[in-house]
């Protein structure tokens, strides 16, 4: 194991070293655990980096952060500390330890144990390895479970029978660790997924909590296979019956995907990344399109049941008033530019730069484009006091001008300041004529 160690940059290969002399010096057995291991077997890039101690974690990380002239910030709750290194770069050290589940979904009672008992507590047999660090045995993997050959097998196994029921949010993390590694699930392994699914243990989860697990989806290299294979495994329809994965998605991920963000005159929030809030549009649009267009009582289900924050909440439920606002167009209702503006313009921006995005009619797609990227940003030059400045009497007639004239505008009749301020004058002296 050795080989793959040295796959690491030079500067963590020996903060490595120097945390496996400490251990020596401290009494304790270190280990290099979870997703850096399963990665670097795979000769994947890894630079994050997950420790595990036989012992007092905490107190350990607290001294590898006072000799490296680094800051500990302990979490008591899970025996694990974050140790943040002058150079900026940061390590999670754990106590090796046991987990109980009080009931099923319910977050674990954590104690501390061997490395043995730590690694078979962890959800799947690619991740339950761990690299000793301390300096007789540096570098030897623990593979208690046979995740090395997993791995050559490209397949996702669970560790007991119990796992999914024990903590459903596996049943998430085993099709984005299968879908982002191009494995399988084990034979057994679908089984039980497929026996706890049928068994309810969605249920067993908070709304905040599927939500947060949805959102993890979002940010995986291909959200729509993650989704696509959630909805086939009946996950989806055990959430609520109103999510699926359609061409929608489907064809937003692949816009998103293929071009690092789609081609717009205006540049949307950047692709999704956990570490960046620029990110957060883009998972908002990828839930929208889970949702899609329902009528009002079954989104009210679908927000009853995952409780989002304010943001979401309205884009999905601004679904059914684009829904509206489509049959309208159809109708010939909606017409001009202007129409279709003040139709949508109190509509989730998120709403319709999904919608522009995906729709599949080309006339009504550039309808949305032509909103979300030009008329919304529209704005007048004059106000209430150009209107007075005109000689127009106060009163809620300037709400009525302004809004005719910024029409006006939106519908190419007018461009410059002063075609602004003769159409107000025109249309002030309209409302202000005697009736013949």
């Amino acid at each position: 194991m050795n080989e793959t160690i040295d796959q690491l940059p030079e500067e963590i290969r020996e903060q490595l070293r120097r945390a496996g002399r400490l251990a020596d010096e401290s009494g304790l057995a270190l280990y290099l655990v979870g997703g850096t291991v399963r990665d670097l077997l795979l000769g994947r890039s890894r630079t994050d980096i997950d420790l595990a101690a036989e012992g007092d974690g905490m107190g350990f990380a607290a001294r590898l952060a006072r000799v490296s002239g680094g800051r500990c910030t302990p979490n008591p709750r899970f025996l694990t500390a974050t140790v943040e290194m002058p150079e900026g770069r940061s390590m999670d050290v754990a106590t090796a330890r046991s987990e109980t589940y009080e009931h099923p979904g319910a977050l674990p009672r954590v104690a501390s144990a061997t490395m043995e008992v730590d690694l078979s507590r962890r959800d799947f047999t690619i991740n339950a390895m761990a690299v000793s660090l301390n300096g007789r045995s540096f570098g030897e993997l623990v593979d208690p479970f046979e995740g090395r050959a997993d791995l050559r097998k490209k397949r996702i196994r669970i560790l007991h029978d119990r796992s999914f029921i024990d903590d459903p949010t596996r049943l998430f993390r085993a099709v984005r660790f299968e879908q982002r590694l191009q494995f399988r699930l084990e034979r057994g392994t679908e089984r039980r997924y497929r026996e706890a699914v049928a068994g309810g243990m969605i249920g067993n989860l908070s709304g905040p909590r599927l939500l947060e697990q949805l959102k993890l989806v979002c940010f995986e290299p291909d959200p729509w296979l993650v989704f696509n294979r959630l909805e086939e495994l009946a996950v989806l329809g055990a959430i609520h019956p109103a999510l699926g994965s359609d061409e929608g998605l489907k064809t937003l991920v692949r816009e998103i995907s293929a071009s690092g963000g789609p081609v717009s005159p205006v540049s949307p929030p950047s692709p999704p990344s956990p570490a960046s809030p620029a990110g957060d549009g883009w998972w908002i649009l990828y839930l929208v399109a889970l949702f899609g267009p329902q009528r009002a009582e079954t989104l009210q289900g679908v927000v009853d049941r995952l409780k989002p924050n304010r943001r979401l909440r309205k884009a999905i439920e601004d679904m059914s008033r684009w829904s509206a606002v489509e049959r309208a167009v159809e109708s010939g209702e909606i017409d001009s530019p202007a129409d279709f503006f003040r139709a949508v313009r109190t509509i989730s921006e998120d709403t319709m730069l999904f919608v522009t995005l995906t729709h599949s009619d080309e006339g009504m797609r550039k309808r949305c484009e032509a909103y979300y990227h030009q008329h919304r940003h529209v704005r007048l030059s004059i106000d209430g006091g150009t209107l007075k400045d005109l000689g127009i009497a106060e009163g809620p007639a300037y709400g009525r001008i302004l809004d005719d004239v910024l029409s006006m505008k939106i519908n190419g009749e007018i461009g410059t300041g002063e075609e602004e301020r003769r159409a107000a004058q025109e249309l002030g002296s309209r409302l202000h004529r005697p009736e013949p």
